[in-house]
């Protein structure tokens, strides 16, 4: 088996997919879920004048790469969907409701490692109506009621999946694309963007809140150089990613931040020298990890952000983007139908590897 500069080892590959230290990466794995099959409590409709927020629940199939023991599984994994439209009509022979479109973007949201999606559910409504956009918050594979586990690959592949349902399911043009990582989601956001970029497909613009520039950087400065070295291999190198991003980045992150120091964002934003594109840092003043106002310090920077680089809800001039007027019907069925994606596209994580 040949394979390209960089490729890991299969002894490498093996132990990223059993290392146990993805338990302690992704420790709600196995928790109840915060919603049911249905998406209840969080799904339903909010109307706001003239445009309604619905929140759906989808079922996205996943094709999870294999390695020397364990071949490619499919699963099932949750997605919540967020969508602004009009008040709709009924149809009067079928006497279905349709609603058409008023999007002017599309956010991917990649949640952090201590809740489902449902526990992100708010936040992800509150950036719809702030920007004006559909969200797409993938489950990790794991958590909720996602099938499998979460690693590296599993989690790149559920992130693929979402992507892949809001540009092609949901039929979102890449410059209205936004992808958004948290905590956690900044590795996985990070690497599909440099994935995206190297295919000459970048989003429109990638945020990463509270983002680290490695998972093996974090473990060095948790358990020493030498000892977070040998027990936990590289995962998600952000700040080597980062430089392959051909779309404009925004950082942010609180500076007394106690889980992520805020040292990693100021190292990233060190090597923005580097990169293809511009990269601003928003400081959180006094913000911790999870103590922070999200509507001042991320809706607000964020805002601000895609307006001065016109992108995502905002077009030359900084005036409104028009509205994307995407095919909202039979979202749940026409997942399903698109299936799991091609077996070449797996996974996200090799990106900074490639040429």
């Amino acid at each position: 088996m040949s394979v390209g500069r960089g490729a890991m080892s299969w002894a490498q590959s093996l132990w990223k997919q059993y290392d146990p230290i993805n338990r302690i990466m992704f420790p709600a794995q196995g928790r109840t879920a915060s919603y049911d099959v249905k998406g209840k409590p969080f799904v339903g409709e909010l109307q706001v004048r003239d445009v309604v927020y619905k929140t759906i629940v989808v079922h996205m199939p996943v094709h999870v790469p294999g390695g020397m023991c364990a071949p490619p599984v499919r699963i099932e994994v949750p997605c919540m969907i967020v969508l602004r439209a009009d008040l709709g009509t009924v149809d009067p022979n079928t006497r279905r409701k349709s609603n058409r479109c008023r999007a002017r973007c599309t956010v991917v949201y990649l949640h952090g490692n201590g809740t489902d999606i449902g526990g992100v559910a708010e936040e992800a409504k509150a950036l719809s109506r702030d920007l004006e956009c559909h969200v797409v918050v993938p489950e990790y594979p794991g958590y909720g009621l996602a099938e499998g586990s979460s690693n590296e690959d599993s989690v790149d592949a559920a992130v693929f999946a979402g992507i892949r349902t809001a540009t092609e399911t949901l039929g979102t043009p890449l410059d209205r694309l936004i992808v958004y990582g948290r905590s956690v989601g900044t590795g996985p956001a990070a690497a599909a963007a440099a994935r995206m970029s190297s295919r000459n497909k970048p989003p429109t613009a990638l945020v990463l809140h509270s983002p680290y520039t490695s998972i093996q950087d974090y473990a060095r400065e948790k358990a020493g150089s030498a000892l977070g070295s040998l027990l936990v291999s590289e995962r998600w190198p952000t700040k080597r990613n980062l430089a392959r991003v051909k779309c404009p980045i925004l950082l942010i992150h609180g500076d007394r931040d106690e889980v992520i120091p805020f040292r990693h964002a100021l190292r990233l934003k060190k090597e923005s020298k580097t990169y293809k594109a511009s990269c601003a840092l928003h400081v959180q003043k006094g913000g911790a990890h999870n103590d922070f106002d999200f509507f001042g310090d991320v809706l607000d920077p964020l805002a601000m952000f895609l307006r001065k680089h016109e992108r995502g809800p905002w077009s030359r001039g900084g005036v409104e983007a028009p509205e994307m007027g995407l095919d909202l019907k039979e979202i749940a069925a026409r997942v399903a139908d698109a299936g799991p994606g091609e077996v070449d596209e797996y996974p996200f994580a090799a990106a900074d590897k490639e040429n």
